[in-house]
């Protein structure tokens, strides 16, 4: 079945939530009409909705970033990549995916596969839903593993319901093999839009979610709760954090998909209300203390309408880019079609973005430092991990998985690659081990008192163990590593920080904040950054395949290559 008839559907079905708010919309539209909404604004210019409390500022697009359709976008970073999950279209079934690899979310979006089908995020739905009434796609990793979380209609219960499906790539193919819905409030006329969040000062996962798909004439409401450990279900009741309110804001005739972020604290909701096949659909926002609320919408009118080329903008989500910059992606319909029937499309949009919450404009947060490095097994590309586990691979290197979701004892201080290059271990300032792919854990300084905590790790060749090296350079072996010597007793310069195997796996090389280099074993020098005045200290580094080189990894992800390692890129 085409992707073509999957969109008729879903437009039948989403127009049937919006069928017992019809008059409600007509006075919205009227509303924005005489707020300044319409006519829109010009692309390009920067757009502001202001009051006391909170200001939101984007920089609107000249025109869509993916002009094929891409309805009910959500966008998650894998080091520099982004991915794009989307309600199923003529590209993608069910649900699709776009991937964009540019280095910057304004341009450079592009299906999967490559081909203008097949590149679905979920090609076999399980058997309890309705063919093609997948909608609203949120995504979010743990521990390695990819959720989709999406809406689908069952037949047994006359709704549309959540349910949830698993990858082990954010590429997918993502598998549902649930048997029903894990979550449909069917008193409130079922549940839709589901859009999952991290804590990260608890490290809990949060799902937000619109009940009522417009079966019901009551109100519609967006919820939360938080996911227990298997991610399919609750470890604790919803909680109501907004109700559609046609009284103080005329322009909600539905709330409908959700999107909460922290920003630097503060929760920010950012929702879609109106009529979707509409100009007049448009988002909104509220700011919340908690992911359980109490929320408060402070402004008064939407913060995003039409504007030049985009009609109707809404099912927005917020992320930030590799340097901690605030981006809003939403879809919307060209002015003159704003409805399948006559041949439209909700184009994908990216827009940089600025949240000012009364204190000042929240910039990018401070992006957490690179700590440490390791390549491929070819020598072809490396990783590179910052302080909280996220992981960027470079060159050949593939991801396999981070701790950006995880809520650690301790920051990640290091990294070694397994001898096939198909996973990785990261370790932490007190040891902790973390392992990936096919990493397998051989033990940890996790339980010892330290004298100096963890700076780095290796492997041995054949990746049966592993050395630990602590900041005044202590060595620890685990599994089939040997000792070889350490800079335990000597009075050092600078605090060692990372660490590197020879090919054959009989030495290592040490390295310290400076970048001076201490040899043990058969590990040859090769060179140092010891004599340079450097921007940002060394926090790493890793050898090449044959041992005749190494790279070092300064803070900021600047790179410094010796012997016959070759430069492949940088986060600096």
């Amino acid at each position: 079945m085409t992707g073509g008839i999957r969109q008729d559907q879903a437009g039948g079905r989403r127009a049937a939530r919006n069928g017992a708010a019809a008059a409600a919309a007509l006075l919205a539209a009227a509303v924005l009409g005489t707020i300044g909404f319409v006519p829109p604004v010009p692309a390009g210019a920067q757009v502001a909705a202001r009051t006391t409390g909170a200001a939101v500022t984007l920089t609107l697009p000249s025109g869509p970033t993916y002009a094929a359709d891409a309805p009910d976008p959500d966008v998650v970073r894998v080091g520099a990549t982004y991915y794009a999950y989307t309600t199923g279209t003529t590209w993608g079934n069910h649900i699709g995916v776009l991937i964009d690899t540019s280095g910057t979310p304004a341009s450079g979006w592009r299906t999967v596969n490559g081909l203008p089908y097949g590149s679905t995020a979920l090609p076999s739905p399980p058997a309890w839903e309705q063919v093609n009434t997948q909608t609203s796609p949120g995504v979010i990793e743990r521990s390695g593993v990819w959720y989709l979380y999406y809406d689908a209609y069952d037949p047994a219960l006359g709704h549309s319901c959540l349910s949830v499906a698993t990858a082990s790539s954010p590429a997918g193919p993502f598998a549902d093999t649930s048997s029903g819905p894990f979550e449909c409030q069917v008193s409130l006329g079922g549940s839709i839009d589901p859009s999952p969040m991290v804590d990260p000062t608890t490290g809990q996962i949060w799902l937000t979610w619109k009940s009522n798909d417009g079966s019901l004439a009551a109100s519609a409401q967006l919820w939360s709760a938080p996911l227990a450990p298997d991610m399919r279900s609750f470890n604790a009741p919803p909680v109501s954090l907004l109700t559609q309110d046609t009284v103080v804001y005329p322009w909600q005739s539905t709330v409908e998909n959700p999107d909460m972020v922290d920003a630097g604290g503060t929760f920010l909701l950012f929702f879609a209300a109106g009529v979707w096949d509409s100009t007049g659909y448009s988002e909104g926002m509220a700011v919340c203390s908690s992911p359980a609320g109490p929320c408060a919408q402070p402004l008064s009118q939407p913060f995003l309408t039409s504007f030049g080329p985009a009609a109707g903008p809404g099912a927005a989500s917020a992320f930030t880019d590799t340097s901690g910059r605030w981006w809003l992606v939403f879809s919307a319909w060209s002015p003159s079609c704003t409805s399948y029937s006559c041949g439209g499309a909700r184009q994908l949009y990216t827009a940089p973005m600025v949240v000012d919450l009364g204190n000042g404009p929240l910039g990018p947060p401070p992006p957490p430092p690179v700590v440490g490095m390791a390549r491929t097994a070819d020598g072809g590309g490396y990783w590179i991990t910052t302080s909280d586990g996220d992981v960027f691979p470079f060159g050949d290197a593939v991801s396999y998985g981070s701790l950006t979701n995880i809520s650690l004892n301790q920051p990640i201080v290091g990294m070694a690659a397994t001898a096939d290059g198909r996973g990785y271990w990261l370790v932490a300032s007190d040891g902790g081990i973390f392992s990936f792919g096919d990493a397998v854990f051989h033990g940890s300084t996790g339980a010892l008192r330290l004298n100096k905590p963890i700076v780095g790790m290796a492997r041995t060749a054949d990746g049966g163990g592993y050395w630990l090296v602590a900041s005044d350079g202590g060595i620890f072996s685990f599994g089939d590593a040997v000792f070889h010597g350490s800079t335990g007793a000597l009075r050092l310069n600078k605090p060692v920080v990372g660490m590197a195997t020879t090919a054959a796996g009989k030495g290592y090389w040490l390295v310290a904040s400076d970048g001076g280099i201490f040899s043990f074993g058969d590990a040859v020098f090769h060179g140092s950054t010891g004599a340079l005045t450097l921007n940002k200290p060394i926090v790493g580094m890793a050898t090449t395949p044959d041992g005749g080189g190494y790279w070092l990894v300064a803070s900021d992800g600047g790179i410094f290559s010796f012997g016959d390692a070759a430069y492949h890129g940088s986060a600096a």
